[in-house]
């Protein structure tokens, strides 16, 4: 999440502990007591109420220099409130659940459904909602908060739920941004696999500022398919094509009643976009996948009811007695769910305070991996979206590949051949010009690769690639640590390295014979001489402490390398510090372009800037 650091250091906050976990009283006295996290640089603060269903209560964050409050009925516990707003989990069910065929007396009441032969009741949307959690743990240190709460099977749960069970929710705020990780753990003592769908009943204010104009609110979410309800607001088995990813107003469409949203092709996503500029973006992902189609997000509300609630869900309603949307977890297995929040305010005017900067492109969610192709335009990667863009001039923007897989890193070859790193996808990936799609790596000595971050091909073909953890992916790391690869154009696989710490950016000089590659953790840039069959060999720091977290990288005709970190630091072969130059958002990656290759193209959060540079840059085709 990105927001101005300039207005934590007005408040003298940069001097302080940026992360803390502190308790407060949800509304007052007589009120339940909340967890609160705050983020005091990024301006963010995230409250969890253990005893009331371990709800996320509130979540705010500092835009425009005020305090906006996005949850609906944030800390609201007031006798007789409706459950809709604030975050409460729905688990073990989603939904009603009602035996097939019957008619139900009511569009969220309790239902029963059958286990072994016996029938029990659930309650519409679960129980997890309904009863105390307890909390087991909380720390702060100089990465994020965090506080992990738990609910486990009891007396109150058997009646209803013959299983032995225990679900944390463990929420983390970090670099402005909250996560929240569901564990399921299905009890050793269960004698059969433990069944159940998810979802949380997260409503958002609608408008988020005042003065905007609800209707005038956008939702983006890459669905396919719409899945169709009966009169009993039951699912009927029929779905039509329904897809949000071109962004529509809340005002042209009427959710009143619940549009169970399926077909997503990458890492499901639902984003609001506030008419003053400000957006706020939830992301999900299972450790598991599910045969399609289940719902992954069910719209709820609009612009008459005050808010909206693009529930996420991994399951489909009734799933219980239908047995599809299941998850079915055998005793002593793990499963997980998270959920990623993230507000955005309006990128600031790119002012004299960055001279010679255009911002050529904007309003994505996170943009990554800019190649320049030598038919005159650049592409670069909408993390989130899972969309790689086509930028020819400025704002002069088409799809060049949908569906991505969350792309990451991108790089062009001789024969116009797109290579792109897949985070989702767990993949090295390429396009041929005709739109083909083949994969070049998923797998070394038999292990999937991890979330493959960023990758360069050298002229004759050989393929560099960084492959760390990344956080979004909650399927087993199967590698064990973080690796650095090379394919050759052979398709063999070849570990470069297994020892750093987190590699990233990877770059290659003019001539081929060396490998940069940056460690964002440990902040360094590494080299490696490579000879003619793409060998490495001599490990080695070319530089330390570069200021920031170093990401993306390119070298210039005359050997000096371009860092993404902080801004866009440039470095001389040697390793020495040259200049810095900054830009309005934290730079991620950057790719030289244009006619003569001296303008660079830099990705950084929402938007992509250009700048004209002395040195001309160079292309491995």
């Amino acid at each position: 999440m990105r927001f101005l650091l300039a207005f934590a250091c007005a408040l003298g906050l940069l001097g302080q502990t940026r992360y803390t976990v502190t308790d407060e009283l949800a509304a007052g006295p007589g009120t339940p007591k909340v967890v609160v996290l705050r983020d005091t640089v990024a301006g963010v603060e995230a409250a969890v109420a253990p005893s009331e269903g371990g709800e996320l209560s509130s979540y705010r964050a500092r835009v425009k220099g005020e305090v906006v409050e996005f949850l609906y009925h944030a800390r609201d516990y007031s006798p007789g409130q409706s459950f809709t707003g604030k975050g409460p989990l729905l688990w073990p069910a989603v939904g009603g659940q009602y035996p097939l065929g019957t008619t139900p007396a009511g569009s969220c009441v309790t239902g029963t459904y059958m286990v072994s032969g016996q029938s029990y009741p659930m309650p519409c949307h679960g129980f997890a909602r309904n009863l105390p959690w307890q909390e087991v743990s909380r720390s702060a240190d100089q990465t994020g908060a965090r506080v992990t709460v738990r609910l486990t099977d009891s007396e109150r749960t058997r009646p209803s739920y013959p299983f032995a069970f225990q679900l944390d929710a463990v929420y983390e705020l970090a670099g402005g941004h909250l996560t929240v990780d569901y564990v399921v753990t299905s009890g050793a003592s269960n004698a059969a696999e433990m069944i159940f769908s998810i979802g949380n009943h997260i409503a958002f204010n609608v408008p988020f500022l005042k003065g905007s104009d609800p209707k005038k609110m956008t939702l983006e979410t890459p669905s396919t398919t719409q899945l169709l309800r009966n009169e009993q607001g039951l699912l009927s088995g029929e779905a039509k094509e329904r897809s949000f990813q071109k962004p529509e107003a809340l005002g042209d469409f009427d959710a009143r009643v619940a549009l169970p949203m399926a077909g997503y092709k990458s890492q499901p996503y639902a984003r609001l976009v506030d008419p003053q500029g400000v957006s706020l973006r939830l992301t999900q992902q299972a450790s598991t996948t599910l045969p399609e189609q289940i719902v992954r997000f069910n719209l709820y509300g609009g612009p008459q009811t005050g808010y909206f609630c693009p529930e996420p869900f991994f399951g489909v309603q009734n799933s219980l007695n239908s047995g599809k949307g299941l998850v079915k977890l055998a005793p002593g297995k793990v499963w997980k769910w998270r959920l990623e929040l993230q507000v955005d305010s309006t990128v600031p005017p790119v002012a004299e305070t960055f001279p010679g900067i255009q911002r050529v492109a904007g309003d994505y969610a996170f943009v990554e991996g800019p190649a320049w192709n030598k038919a005159g335009f650049l592409v670069f990667s909408d993390i989130y979206a899972a969309k790689i863009t086509k930028l020819r001039d400025k704002g002069d923007v088409a799809i060049y590949r949908n569906y991505t897989n969350a792309a990451n890193g991108n790089a062009f070859d001789g024969k116009g051949r797109l290579y792109t790193a897949e985070r989702d996808g767990r993949r090295i990936s390429r396009m041929e010009p005709d739109g083909k799609i083949s994969s070049i790596a998923e797998a070394w000595q038999g292990r999937r690769l991890n979330s493959p971050n960023d990758v360069t091909v050298r002229r004759d073909g050989h393929v560099y690639f960084t492959d760390p953890a990344s956080k979004a992916v909650l399927e087993p790391q199967e590698l064990g640590f973080n690796g650095v690869f090379h394919v050759t154009p052979q398709g063999q696989i070849l570990l470069v390295t297994d020892k750093l710490t987190r590699p990233n950016g990877v770059a290659l000089t003019p001539d081929g014979k060396t490998l940069y590659v940056a460690d964002s953790q440990d902040k360094k840039i590494y080299a490696w001489d490579l000879d003619k069959q793409g060998n490495s060999s001599r490990q080695r720091v070319l530089i330390e402490n570069v200021e920031g977290s170093p990401d993306g990288l390119r070298v210039a005709a005359n050997g000096n390398l371009y860092i993404a970190a902080k801004g866009v630091a440039v470095y001389s072969p040697e390793g020495k510090h040259l200049r810095t130059i900054e830009f309005p958002e934290t730079p991620a990656n950057l790719a030289f372009g244009g006619a003569d290759l001296k303008t660079l193209y830099v990705t950084a959060r929402t938007s992509v800037y250009s700048v004209r540079v002395a040195d001309q840059g160079t292309l491995q085709y």
